[in-house]
């Protein structure tokens, strides 16, 4: 039982550091309020997808940060904000980002494939 609460809290904290760095990047876009909303609606639209298979949140979890990242890099690269990049301000920051959205996007196909394994 501890071991699952520790793994819980791993995930949660894990999960939380795309989060972190994805909302300092579109603090820094120029139209904050537009990207909050597109951003929101659409982790809203994929957290009722999401939640209609019947799995429970922690299998999906690693869903959210991994989407919530990639389309802050992508609103950035919409924007052309390679200035306003929060940790180095070069082009590849934003590529690196997005291949660890895609393994955190891994992880959650993963998680839901084993849960999926474990109920069928």
């Amino acid at each position: 039982m501890l071991s699952q609460r520790f793994s819980l809290g791993a995930q949660l904290v894990i999960g939380l550091l795309p989060i972190c760095y994805g909302l300092m990047l579109i603090a820094a876009l120029p139209n904050t309020r537009q990207w909050v909303v597109i951003i929101g609606i659409a982790l809203l639209i994929l957290l009722v997808f999401c939640g209609s298979f019947g799995y429970p949140l922690q299998t999906i979890w690693p869903i959210f940060p991994g989407a919530f990242l990639l389309l802050a890099c992508s609103a950035a690269f919409f924007q052309d904000a390679i200035d306003e990049l929060p940790l180095t301000r070069q082009p590849g920051e934003l590529i690196a980002m997005c291949v660890i959205a895609a393994l955190y996007l891994a992880w959650a196909v993963r998680a839901t494939w084993k849960a999926y394994s474990a109920f069928a």
